[in-house]
């Protein structure tokens, strides 16, 4: 099926080949990093741009995709992107966006019009010296995260947070939040201050080129 989005609002992706051919699979492995697809991009960017967003974050940039994918549909919005890691940094294109070389979690709490993210999957297990940081994320929210929560569920809780009232967001993550254990007073967030309006699932294998996993994105409207 055709896809509704133009041709002219899909992102070019070169940045993230540049990056996939110089990237040792360790780096990446270590630090989550999984691409967006491009017209997923698009249809993400597509959600967020029903509000006219002036202000969008992107709160885990890798080498631009979604920070690319927003510009090209919202083009009068200003982009606030983050990105910790500095090898990335060195391919990716941001399109002009404002690019903050630092950890979005450990960043403020400024407000935004619209989130478009696709966060780092990293495990429990793989966490050192979080903790802290994890609890004053949840307290900030009003949701206390548990320890056995992947980092990508700190990542949507603050970034619905930062939403405006009546702002968007739209999230990609894997698809095992929908079972996991560490998943239940995630959803009641989401039903919750989180504003979750839709969900979409894929099946595994039907998202990324190089992880065989469920993904799912969390479309969101904070009340």
């Amino acid at each position: 099926m055709a896809s509704p989005i133009p041709d002219a609002l899909i992102p070019d992706v070169q940045a993230e080949a540049d990056y996939a051919a110089m990237a040792a699979p360790g780096h990446r492995k270590a630090l989550g990093q999984f691409f967006t697809p491009p017209r997923l991009a698009a249809l993400m960017a597509d959600w967020v741009a029903g509000v006219e967003p002036r202000v969008i974050l992107d709160p885990a940039m890798g080498a631009g995709v979604l920070t690319r994918a927003a510009l090209a549909r919202c083009p009068d919005a200003r982009v606030v992107a983050y990105e910790c890691d500095p090898a990335i940094l060195r391919a990716a294109d941001a399109g002009g966006a404002q690019v903050r070389h630092e950890d979005f979690l450990r960043a403020g709490w400024d407000d935004y019009d619209a989130v478009v993210m696709n966060p780092p999957y990293i495990r429990h297990r793989e966490l050192r010296d979080h903790g802290d940081l994890r609890a004053a994320i949840g307290q900030r929210a009003g949701y206390a995260i548990p320890k056995s929560a992947n980092l990508y569920v700190d990542f949507v809780v603050k970034a619905a947070c930062q939403l405006r009232r009546g702002g968007r967001g739209a999230f990609l993550i894997p698809g095992e939040w929908m079972g996991a254990n560490f998943a239940r007073g995630f959803k009641q967030f989401l039903l919750g201050p989180g504003g979750l309006q839709q969900v979409v699932l894929f099946s595994q294998g039907h998202v990324f080129d190089d992880a065989l996993t469920t993904a799912s994105v969390l479309l969101v409207e904070r009340p």
